[in-house]
């Protein structure tokens, strides 16, 4: 069975959503970690379907490489506690999206 990227990486970012706002609406403790879990699972899954897209352009990587340590990071925060990191995972997820947009603008590439 062959999985289509942009139906996985869709279907990441609505279960990434739903968690948001069950964790809103409940304040649920439990949900609150499923949600930043998600958080990390997803911008890695962003960061791999950016840098498999077939295009010669540098802003691939950036953009890829912004998801990735986005992903990490957040996995690093929750290790260790330190929201220094967790501001570091929110700013290498805003450089991702970026380098997404801006890839996205000059090539028309669009995995998701």
């Amino acid at each position: 069975m062959d999985i289509d990227t942009r139906t996985l990486t869709q279907a990441g970012l609505i279960g990434y959503v739903a968690l948001v706002v069950a964790s809103i609406v409940t304040g649920n403790p439990t949900v609150v970690l499923a949600v930043d879990i998600a958080f990390g699972v997803v911008a890695l899954l962003l960061g791999v379907v950016t840098l498999q897209i077939p295009v010669d352009n540098q802003l691939k990587y950036v953009a890829g490489g912004g998801f990735l340590l986005a992903g990490l990071a957040q996995f690093a925060e929750l290790a260790v506690g330190d929201s220094t990191i967790g501001l570091a995972s929110t700013l290498f997820l805003l450089g991702g999206l970026l380098g997404y947009l801006v890839l996205r603008r000059q090539t028309d590439a669009a995995p998701f």
